[in-house]
């Protein structure tokens, strides 16, 4: 096992503590669909997040800083030995020289890819998936591009469901468009996970903007 698989979370006495925050503090931000009322209620939608993406098959790099995000790019990139990585959004390019990684920011329709770095502003937790509005991403579809999917977003854009995330995108980005990917668990030959881009494995990069209170930010 490589030291960057080591560190992908299932942390659960985080989401514990998460769970515990939660039920003291009690709060929640209202999903304002006509729909919700007819859905289970979630407790707290960000742990839902962290289990059902998880549970999908997607791992998650939590990060305190900036700094830690960073670093985790660098040790993705050397014990994956990525040789192309496509950045598909420009406020990604300070982390990416940052971690010195060398990257492209568009590619022919054929040329192989390691990596695709991207940013998303919705985590949507009724169904672990993420979204990603289009003309921030650059392309037509984040799907098949490329055999790792690295995922940049915070805890605070973690919404309760895709509604919450629409109306989120259309009041802060202007735009109704987005596009929702939900990890899958990759296939197996031989007891190995197998890589492809059309089962890629999606890597996200969580910056937790509110640790508990027992923990340093900086930890």
């Amino acid at each position: 096992m490589s030291q960057a698989e080591s560190n992908f979370i299932s942390d659960k006495e985080y989401i514990r503590g998460v769970i515990r925050k939660s039920t003291v503090s009690h709060d929640h931000i209202p999903d304002g669909n006509p729909s919700s009322q007819y859905l289970t209620p979630m407790n707290n939608f960000q742990v839902e997040f962290w289990q059902n993406f998880q549970a999908n098959g997607g791992k998650i790099l939590r990060c305190h800083t900036r700094n830690d995000r960073i670093k985790f790019l660098q040790m993705l990139a050397q014990d994956q030995q990525y040789n192309v990585v496509l950045n598909t959004h420009n406020n990604l390019c300070g982390d990416l020289e940052q971690a010195q990684i060398n990257y492209v920011n568009s590619v022919s329709v054929n040329m192989p890819i390691d990596a695709v770095v991207a940013l998303s502003t919705s985590l949507v937790a009724r169904n672990g998936c993420i979204g990603f509005t289009q003309p921030v991403s650059r392309f037509v579809s984040m799907r098949n591009l490329a055999l790792d999917v690295i995922v940049i977003s915070r805890m605070v854009d973690i919404v309760p469901d895709m509604e919450s995330a629409l109306t989120r995108n259309l009041k802060f980005a202007k735009d109704s468009g987005m596009e929702f990917v939900t990890p899958e668990t990759l296939p197996k030959e031989n007891g190995k996970e197998v890589r492809t881009p059309q089962h890629p494995r999606y890597i996200l990069l969580l910056l937790d903007d509110n640790p508990p209170k027992n923990e340093p930010k900086n930890a």
